[in-house]
């Protein structure tokens, strides 16, 4: 089913912040011919590699956050919807047995350690840590793995909520939760087999399509990345802003269910490009050319400097390697928005042009898209000090268009 401008209509499966528009990638794409490579170093939840698979071509995807990486490869797993309901109904049956001899003391997920017990019992009452103990552990027996990822991205979207989920939390799917509830206002046996029927539904593919190429989604840093060199036709990706979203804050509310421990995920936050930490200036003379073209940042305090310095160190490296993976006649698009630091417009578009084109890379185009109210994670600046201009900045994003040689 396509949409008034020929479009797919493909829906997302499950919750994600500041979700690129899935027709960025579809215009990208050409409509037929010989199979491209396309390849999304920063895929987050999957968005061009669902585009991309349902245009014909082979979609590569990288990310570090391993809940974007389940929920893209659920996105693009080839689904039997009627399968994938008898399974769950099954799942929920045992799961229900298992909830019988289970207790508050032992509801917590296999393994987990001291710390990341506190954090569940912070973030969950007491029946619903039964309840999602029961049914992770389930989950995580079924042997299929495109199952076992759909079935526990159902399992997630019962957690990953606006308003009312399993947890005590509400806006976790804006990475932005808070404690709200004394008892959850859902509970997980009573929903989860809603939450399969929806991705039953809402999911893209099909089995038995052998025209279809399947997609391959690889948790892996976009700033050294296992991709062949000059293997790659196109990069189509939405890097991560200056003062980057903190997905790990709200996904870490699922994340723990399936295994991760607190520290293991607070390590990964502390890595991810954009995260908000100094660096040493350890390329100060390219810094100090690009610092001037992208706002006042002599304006700001140090800590705040370094951090962009720091994303700057990252995003140069992350462009290294897209310029590395892409074969000679390929091209590179990047969607990104620009940022404000205590009043100071930066312009992150300018920092990834002047990144791009001391790596090879030649600018071919750039354009601005207003940014719709659904999909915006931050709202602009509203004080007076802002301005006009710099609010009206901060509601679009731009994309670049870079060629290699």
């Amino acid at each position: 089913m396509t949409d008034s401008t020929g479009m797919l209509n493909i829906q997302p499966i499950h919750p994600f912040p500041a979700r690129m528009a899935p027709s960025i990638v579809w215009e990208n794409l050409p409509d037929s011919g010989k199979p491209m490579r396309i390849f999304d170093p920063m895929a987050g939840s999957g968005t061009t590699l669902v585009i991309t698979k349902a245009r014909g071509h082979q979609a590569i995807g990288c990310d570090t956050d391993p809940l974007a990486v389940m929920i893209a490869r659920a996105w693009c797993a080839d689904v039997a919807p009627e399968r994938l309901t008898r399974l769950a109904a099954s799942i929920l049956n045992s799961a229900i047995a298992e909830a019988a001899h289970l207790c508050p003391e032992t509801a917590y997920p296999r393994g987990a350690d001291d710390q990341t017990q506190k954090f569940i019992d912070f973030w969950f009452d007491e029946a619903n840590r039964i309840e999602l103990a029961a049914l992770s552990n389930c989950i995580s027996q079924v042997e299929n793995p495109d199952e076992r990822n759909l079935l526990m991205t159902a399992f997630s979207r019962l957690i990953i909520t606006k308003k009312l989920g399993v947890s005590l939390a509400m806006d976790v799917s804006h990475s932005r939760p808070h404690r709200k509830y004394d008892k959850a206002p859902v509970t997980p046996f009573n929903k989860f087999l809603h939450a399969v029927d929806y991705i039953a539904r809402k999911a893209p593919f099909r089995t038995n399509n052998p025209a279809v190429l399947p997609a391959q989604v690889i948790k892996s840093d976009a700033r050294s990345m296992p991709i062949d060199s000059a293997s790659i036709d196109l990069i189509i990706t939405s890097p991560p802003y200056l003062n980057a979203i903190d997905y790990i804050r709200g996904h870490k509310l699922s994340l723990v269910w399936m295994g991760q421990s607190i520290d293991g995920l607070r390590k990964i936050r502390s890595s991810n490009i954009g995260a908000e930490h100094s660096l040493p200036t350890t390329e100060l003379a390219e810094f100090s050319t690009i610092l001037p073209q992208i706002g006042d940042v002599t304006s700001l305090k140090p800590y705040y400097r370094n951090m962009i310095i720091r994303y700057l160190h990252d995003m140069g490296a992350t462009i290294a390697e897209c310029r590395r993976v892409l074969r000679d006649g390929g091209r590179a698009i990047f969607v990104i928005g620009n940022s404000a630091i205590h009043g100071i417009h930066i312009k992150n578009s300018e920092a990834l042009t002047l990144l791009a084109q001391n790596r090879g890379f030649t600018m071919e185009s750039t354009t601005s898209r207003p940014i719709p109210e659904s999909r915006r994670y931050l709202p602009p600046p509203n004080s007076e000090a802002s301005g006009e201009r710099m609010k009206n900045r901060m509601r679009e994003e731009v994309i670049l268009t870079f060629a290699t040689a």
